[in-house]
């Protein structure tokens, strides 16, 4: 009986593990975009129909509009927006006391506090007219997204020429996929914190408190971006069906590319919606991508620390892998001069020298001469 060589064993347990995992990231995909609709483009709404959802007071039943409308008009953060407002007006009264400013700076923020006290009364009616007209465009831009999907889907291959590839493709595709849906997720978080708070945040920026009401402005200004956030998404999906759907659609051959532009979608998608993003919510982006960075830094570290020790690790943390590598190497190149593993050149000079160092004066050791 001939023996199976145990490589063959560990052979087989790879490509086991690669096929495994390429199924899962595929499954990923195909999963994602089976369940792709309207409601992941869907910009959040009180219930109601037609000019009722802007106008009227939402139901109980409908428990964050509900707590929203109550709060903000008539509410508590429309009393708070406005006292904040009618202190900062009264602190730059309270500055004019003393000479300080200008007449025309305090017309100025005369004319800014009622251009914000309107707002701040308003602001229910108008945030939400703006989101039912997101809404609205959104789905007019949106093609029939199954038709899509599955017109993607049939279009996957089962794999390409490598299973490696195979592989890094289905994850780049699951993960995007994965992503597309959380940062929507975000994005409807994030609206309702601007609903509810988005009095207080126009009171400091009408107030013309100097750098606070300029870092409130640019806050509040944050919201029209994170409104319009699906409109470069459902653009992109309706580029998609006019390629790839109906009688004219583009000819693609080869696995390769046939995997690549399915793939492509969620990438695609993923980018703008991301930029897009990080215009509307620069801290949350920053702190995600600080996050993902923060992980191949944390393994750079580990490694110099390994080669190189603290030292290393310390530079790596501060200043990036290449100096954690330049610091590894000059204490690797310390200790064996240290313990006596020096290079050949450094030996032959010594001899040639009677054992002195060349940059030694007479002076300072007279026993050598």
């Amino acid at each position: 009986m001939a023996e199976t060589p145990f490589s063959d064993f560990g052979l087989k347990w790879f490509e086991d593990i690669v096929k495994r995992v390429t199924e899962w990231f595929s499954e990923e995909l195909v999963g994602g975009l089976r369940d792709l609709g309207a409601s992941l483009f869907a910009t959040p709404l009180p219930e109601g129909d037609g000019t009722a959802k802007v106008f009227s007071k939402p139901p109980k039943s409908d428990g964050l509009w509900h707590g929203i409308y109550e709060a903000t008009v008539a509410g508590e953060m429309m009393i708070f927006g406005l006292v904040i407002l009618f202190l900062c007006v009264q602190g730059r009264h309270f500055i004019r006391i003393f000479n300080m400013g200008s007449a025309y700076e305090q017309r100025k923020a005369r004319r800014s506090s009622w251009t914000g006290a309107f707002l701040i009364v308003t602001w229910y009616w108008l945030a939400v007219m703006t989101l039912y007209f997101v809404h609205g465009l959104t789905i007019g831009l949106l093609p029939n997204i199954t038709q899509v999907a599955e017109a993607l889907i049939a279009m996957l291959p089962h794999a390409v020429d490598t299973p490696v590839v195979t592989l890094l493709m289905a994850m780049v595709g699951g993960l995007s996929m994965l992503a597309v849906q959380a940062l929507f997720f975000i994005r409807d978080v994030l609206l309702y914190v601007y609903l509810y708070g988005m009095p207080v945040g126009l009171a400091i920026s009408y107030g013309n408190v100097p750098v606070l009401s300029g870092i409130a402005r640019r806050i509040c200004a944050q919201f029209i971006p994170l409104a319009i956030l699906p409109l470069p998404a459902a653009l992109l999906f309706r580029g998609y069906a006019f390629l790839f759907t109906g009688e004219s659609k583009l000819a693609v051959s080869g696995s390769f590319f046939e995997y690549l532009v399915v793939i492509s979608l969620p990438i695609i998608a993923l980018f703008v919606t991301w930029k897009t993003f990080q215009y509307a919510s620069p801290l949350a982006a920053r702190v995600l991508g600080t996050a993902s960075r923060g992980t191949v830094l944390l393994g750079t570290v580990a490694g110099a620390a390994a080669i190189g020790g603290p030292r290393a690790a310390a530079a790596a943390g501060r200043w990036g892998p290449t100096a954690g590598a330049s610091v590894a190497v000059s204490n690797r190149y310390r200790v064996a001069r240290r313990t006596g593993d020096q290079p050949a050149s450094d030996s032959s000079d010594e001899a040639d020298s009677g054992g002195r160092s060349e940059y030694r004066r007479k002076e300072n050791d007279p026993a050598y001469y």
